[in-house]
């Protein structure tokens, strides 16, 4: 009797992590594509990925709380270790980031499919590593590998 209870909520346990695992990234509702303007500073970034992986980016007027809530209702929160939180721009604007792992696996190294969620937008950084180009948008980067 009691094995078969525990095998009957190893498989509901098994079928939960299944479903919330399988769900997979789902563009926020609103936001649209975004498309960073092709320079030396973009391109540099994109052969900084490893090897088959996809980068899109996506904005939304929203905020990043909602846009955070939203991805907390199906992805896996991640915590970046050694980012400290309420990091602020030389603007004094509050650097906000989370991040949202689609496929269960354990960190961003071994997920074949994360989100990096900001506030604001960083457009570009200088030669002296500060940021420019800031708007206040929330950005979805979603980094895929195939």
């Amino acid at each position: 009797m009691r094995t078969a209870k525990l095998k009957a909520e190893l498989f509901l346990m098994l079928a939960l992590t299944t479903a919330v695992a399988g769900q997979g990234f789902k563009i926020y509702p609103g936001a649209t594509k975004y498309t960073p303007p092709d320079t030396n500073e973009t391109r540099e970034a994109q052969k900084a990925l490893p090897p088959g992986t996809v980068a899109t980016s996506y904005l939304t007027n929203d905020s990043f709380d909602k846009v955070v809530a939203f991805y907390k209702g199906f992805a896996q929160e991640y915590t970046m270790p050694g980012i400290p939180k309420g990091r602020k721009l030389p603007n004094g604007q509050e650097l906000k980031q989370a991040y949202f792992i689609f496929d269960g696996a354990k960190d961003l190294a071994t997920s074949k499919s994360w989100a990096q969620i900001q506030r604001p937008l960083i457009g570009s950084i200088d030669d002296q590593l500060e940021p420019r180009d800031i708007r206040d948008v929330t950005v979805i980067n979603l980094s895929q590998k195939k």
